[in-house]
């Protein structure tokens, strides 16, 4: 696969190689995520503090760069279309990735809107890049942190 998404050049013989597709689904649409992941501080129960994932927060654009909707907290993907999913926690696929957070496999689990996302009922996460947590943990209970990430998510239709 072949794709290409402002000046980023992604190429893999397929994405299914890494992470594979649900059976009998199909990719309904392909964006880009650019944005921050966002880390709050937490107890660490081995005592002091460790960073925990509170929220994405990110555009999502097609590849000639029109942002077409936002990726935030839930996880949930909202369009312009007034489309809006909402994908189950913990996925159903995880997988490491050198460069970034990890690839990742979501269900669906509700949707609102009439457009593109009614038609979702998978979201995959590959392409990563950058988003991983401070390797310094945090000193103190109130602090955060934004990691920038980049991300393709592919959108896929089950039948």
């Amino acid at each position: 696969m072949v794709a290409l998404f402002g000046s980023a050049l992604y190429q893999s013989a397929s994405a299914e190689e890494f992470l594979p597709f649900p059976e009998n689904s199909s990719i309904v649409l392909a964006l880009v995520a650019d944005g921050v992941q966002i880390y709050e501080s937490k107890p660490n129960p081995a005592g002091g503090f460790q960073w925990s994932l509170k929220a994405p927060e990110a555009e999502l654009k097609n590849a000639a760069g029109e942002i077409l909707g936002k990726h935030g907290a839930g996880p949930s993907w909202t369009l312009k279309d007034s489309s809006s999913i909402v994908g189950s926690v913990p996925p159903l696929k995880n997988l490491a990735a050198p460069a970034g957070i990890p690839w990742l496999l979501v269900a669906v689990k509700a949707r609102s809107g009439s457009g593109t996302l009614d038609k979702v009922d998978y979201v995959m996460r590959v392409a990563t890049e950058g988003g991983v947590a401070p390797a310094e943990p945090p000193k103190t209970q109130d602090e955060t942190a934004k990691a920038k990430y980049h991300a393709i998510y592919l959108f896929l239709h089950k039948g």
